[in-house]
């Protein structure tokens, strides 16, 4: 079950290519998007194996225009990544270094989620998606929540549902998401902080390995 699960999260990153307009809600974006992604596997299939990359970059420019990558890699480092342990540091070199590290390891998670999950793209074979809204009210941290479920070979769809905030522009950014009950940022943070203690606490080494293993850390938590 893990396996389709995996191959599945990426269409949850990967819908929403189209531009936001400031009138459009969360849930109008990702029912407006997910058939454009849909279009984009099923262009890619007519050139995959000659133009591999050029799959690559379609699947980047849709993560792009969505994911707050650095909000979401911020979230995942846990206090390393955060503003108070930022404002603690006392001197403005040990803050550069904060600076960097939060950039270097948004560029390797981000890099990472997009090579692992285009892989797994492809295997969606045009299943039907339903998109609907959890709520109407934004919560106190100004997110929304959007459900999606995705129907496959078995009777039951597989739920996503997963969040949304506004940035400074007002465009709805993806900040999380919740597959069959697993919240992958919170899977995410317990992967990076088991890695913190593999690495006696060194923060470079943690990004230096890092690695994005859905299907792997999914089955753990689940057990």
């Amino acid at each position: 079950m893990f396996k389709k699960i995996a191959m599945t999260v990426f269409i949850v990153f990967g819908m929403f290519s189209q531009s936001f307009a400031a009138d459009k809600g969360p849930y109008e974006v990702v029912a407006d998007t997910t058939q454009e992604l849909v279009k984009v596997i099923e262009d890619a299939r007519s050139y995959i194996d000659e133009e591999p990359q050029r799959f690559n970059e379609e699947v980047r420019r849709i993560m792009d225009d969505v994911v707050d990558f650095q909000s979401f890699a911020r979230g995942i480092m846990g206090k390393y990544g955060s503003r108070g342990y930022y404002e603690s540091l006392k001197t403005e070199a040990e803050r550069a270094q904060f600076r960097e590290r939060v950039i270097r390891f948004t560029d390797s998670f981000k890099d990472g989620l997009i090579n692992t999950y285009s892989k797994g793209l492809l295997s969606f074979n045009g299943n039907r998606i339903e998109v609907l809204p959890l709520a109407d009210d934004v919560d106190l941290s100004g997110s929304v929540g959007v459900r999606q479920d995705i129907y496959g070979e078995r009777s039951k769809p597989y739920q996503v549902i997963y969040t949304l905030r506004q940035d400074s522009s007002g465009a709805w950014k993806l900040r999380n998401v919740i597959i069959e009950g697993l919240n992958l940022g919170r899977i995410y943070q317990n992967q990076f902080s088991a890695a913190v203690k593999q690495y006696s606490g060194d923060i470079d080494k943690v990004i230096d390995n890092w690695t994005v293993a859905p299907q792997e850390v999914m089955e753990k938590a689940a057990e």
